[in-house]
């Protein structure tokens, strides 16, 4: 990806491109890997496809793709009525399914779906008995607090969560020199294709805009 990234440079500049330092280079490519996955996951690309639309996004961003069973945190002061935290992996990045495993002591544990909510919708429907959470119906609210990010699942008065199943996109390990791009090797060249573009528009060459339309070509 160096190699290519510093042979994409010189031809844009006609030779006279600045030279970065390797490090620099490890910048322009992590930079560019957090927009691909971001671009890949929301649709904000040239197809405007998102996260598995098509086989082609499916194959972006598979080497991402994580799983967790995590256990309740400890109690809370500020639990929701019948709610647990869970707190989420470090390299949690966007949830893409959940499940629960619930029990209510009187029968086998079993696994459910969750289903994420707002907070906004959380305080319209929790006294609406037609809404608020039933028999294996799992609520998840979003918690944000710095040191422990996570969710907030929340279930019918009786029945007690054991076990989230968390699937998941996680974020790619940082490009450095012992470090390789971890996303699939056809991305590479994408990637790569977006980090020229950034370093040309960092020193304004004039290539830039044919150099931005020429990776709209090769996605």
């Amino acid at each position: 990806m160096h190699i290519e990234f510093k042979l994409l440079m010189d031809k844009a500049g006609g030779g006279g491109a600045p030279s970065f330092i390797s490090a620099e280079v490890d910048r322009f490519l992590n930079i560019a890997q957090d927009k691909f996955v971001t671009k890949r996951a929301f649709g904000n690309n040239p197809r405007r496809t998102s996260f598995e639309e098509d086989q082609k996004r499916r194959d972006d961003l598979r080497t991402l793709i994580k799983q967790e069973s995590i256990s309740p945190s400890a109690s809370a002061t500020d639990n929701k009525p019948n709610g647990l935290f869970f707190k989420l992996p470090e390299d949690y990045r966007h949830a893409i399914n959940e499940e629960a495993l619930i029990n209510s002591g009187l029968e086998t544990e079993k696994r459910v779906s969750v289903k994420p909510i707002t907070h906004d919708r959380y305080n319209k429907i929790i006294d609406d008995p037609f809404n608020k959470p039933v028999k294996d119906t799992i609520y998840r609210l979003d918690y944000g607090k710095t040191d422990k990010p996570s969710f907030e699942l929340i279930c019918e008065e009786g029945q007690h969560i054991s076990t989230y199943f968390l699937r998941y996109i996680k974020n790619p390990l940082e490009i450095t020199s012992s470090q390789d791009c971890a996303l699939a090797d056809h991305t590479h060249r994408e990637i790569v294709r977006m980090a020229v573009v950034d370093a040309l528009e960092t020193v304004e060459q004039p290539r830039y805009q044919s150099s931005k339309i020429e990776l709209n070509e090769i996605e």
